[in-house]
């Protein structure tokens, strides 16, 4: 998998990281959503990757995603910074998954 960023998404990403280290997660919450089907598209800021996650390709950050949780995003996404709101809209060649995703720091 591979995600490519915006600018304002990096600028973004680097003032939350703060000059701290920490690497990004992509998660697809389905907390309180109802089903393990349904879900949303969550970014954290973690310490180290989970057990079953997997790296995927980025020219500026470690990003790690689920391996199970890889099927509910297309192998190449989008991910633009929205400075207005401070949050992210993430997107893949055939589809909007959503915006207003915070960065969530959970190191």
């Amino acid at each position: 998998m591979k995600i490519t960023l915006n600018a304002a998404a990096k600028k973004l990403i680097d003032d939350k990281l703060a000059g701290q280290p920490g690497l990004l997660r992509l998660v697809y919450d389905t907390e309180n959503c109802g089903c393990g089907m349904s879900g949303v598209p969550v970014l954290n800021i973690v310490s180290e990757p989970g057990p079953y996650d997997i790296p995927m390709d980025n020219e500026a950050y470690p990003f790690w995603i689920d391996k199970m949780q890889a099927v509910f995003f297309e192998e190449e996404l989008s991910l633009k910074g929205e400075e207005a709101t401070g949050t992210f809209r993430l997107d893949g060649p055939s589809q909007f998954y959503k915006s207003n995703i915070p960065l969530v720091d959970r190191r």
